[in-house]
């Protein structure tokens, strides 16, 4: 397998055997003061020569140099038996710092870099009524 691409969405799902994003792509996340997100990520594939390899790995890297957070998937046999494949994954991740993290998708020998800027919600002030 060899990723060709990937991307982060609201929402994704399979319509008639094609990707359906819904949301539009991500690029900026608001997380609640429980600081977690939710969110799926889209990789595009095709067949590798001799690569039977299905295994993602991701690394989302905090702003602040900290040890990264590591998530692994493996794509479905079905996702990469032609061109252009697809597979999407929801991850489900806590993301304690404010700023731009760097998400780095790896499938195969190749490797995709993301940009994610983080920011928190805070509730409007009272109205003092």
């Amino acid at each position: 397998m060899t990723l060709t691409g990937a991307f982060l969405a609201e929402d994704a799902g399979t319509v008639d055997n094609k990707l359906n994003v819904a949301g539009g792509v991500l690029s900026k996340f608001t997380v609640g003061p429980d600081r977690s997100a939710l969110f799926v990520l889209v990789v595009l594939t095709r067949a590798g020569e001799g690569n039977s390899d299905r295994r993602i790995e991701v690394e989302l890297m905090p702003p602040t140099g900290e040890e990264p957070v590591h998530r692994r998937f493996e794509l479905p046999e079905a996702s990469i038996g032609e061109f252009p494949g697809f597979a999407y994954f929801v991850v489900d991740v806590r993301l304690p710092v404010d700023g731009r993290w760097v998400i780095v998708v790896t499938g195969g020998a190749e490797a995709i870099t993301l940009p994610l800027v983080v920011d928190s919600w805070t509730p409007p002030p009272s109205l003092g009524i």
